[in-house]
């Protein structure tokens, strides 16, 4: 169907649309574009969803010169998508989008049916003196943009067929005007209202984590956290990064059917 906008206050989000079936809407972390779901859309449709997947504001083909990148900006803007194409909806958010996700899931019951949440950030990480530094550099547009496209790929475990790719479309991205700022100002808000909002959740939710996250010092631990403030289950990935979506595709689209039974809400939390 190719890319279709949506208007919002302050902008326009970029998204694509295929299948038939119950609702899934996908979302990157910061500094990604919406193809890292590629291979997990075609899952899902096989599988019988209709699935959407969006740039977050200021990523990928969506607008610049918005006011403000925060999770709970991007918890409305999942949500306004979500009312766009008829929710409910299963929300799979990776990294930054899974505290996104919460937040909409609290604020908006009826519009979420479950969460499926890859490399979750749903609460602050500890800063070490070695974070201190590469966000001080990280703040100078053309040496940021540089390092988070030499960095980027380290966040895999197992690397995609594909990498070399998708790293030339994002640092060719990212390059644009407004773009990096974008990934400046996510960069530079917290995870406490995601993590406030996680025990509001009352949906079925999985929380999908890559052994091999670097993002987190106990990948393990991280998961269990959010899974138990949620209510939720685990699945630990063998082998993958911080993008369990895209390196086993087939394991998330297994965790989004494993909810699909509950999509009349009859099993959520009381």
């Amino acid at each position: 169907m190719g890319v279709r906008y949506l208007d919002r206050p302050g902008g326009r989000l970029a998204h694509e649309v295929r299948g038939d079936g119950p609702l899934v809407v996908c979302a990157p972390g910061l500094g990604d574009l919406r193809g890292t779901f590629t291979d997990l859309v075609d899952r899902l449709v096989a599988r019988g969803h209709r699935v959407a997947w969006l740039d977050l504001r200021g990523h990928g083909e969506s607008s610049t010169g918005w006011d403000s990148h925060h999770e709970t900006d991007v918890a409305e803007d999942l949500l306004a998508l979500v009312a766009h194409l008829g929710g409910p909806a299963v929300l799979v958010g990776n990294s930054y989008s899974a505290g996104a996700a919460v937040i909409a899931a609290a604020r908006a019951p009826e519009a979420v049916s479950g969460l499926v949440l890859t490399g979750p950030f749903v609460r602050d990480q500890p800063v070490t003196a070695l974070d201190r530094l590469a966000n001080a550099l990280f703040a100078v547009p053309w040496l940021g943009r540089a390092l988070w496209c030499a960095y980027w790929p380290n966040l895999f475990g197992d690397k995609p067929a594909d990498l070399a790719e998708r790293k030339r479309a994002l640092a060719a991205n990212l390059a644009e005007p407004g773009r990096f700022a974008a990934v400046l100002d996510m960069l530079r808000g917290d995870h406490a209202v995601a993590e406030a909002a996680l025990t509001a959740v009352r949906c079925p939710a999985v929380v999908v984590m890559g052994e091999r996250d670097p993002d987190f010092p106990d990948p393990a631990a991280e998961a269990r956290f959010a899974a138990d403030a949620l209510g939720g289950t685990v699945v630990m990935v063998a082998g993958a990064g911080h993008y369990p979506h895209a390196e086993r595709p087939d394991t998330v689209a297994a965790a989004v059917a494993g909810l699909r039974g509950s999509l009349d809400r009859s099993s959520c939390r009381e």
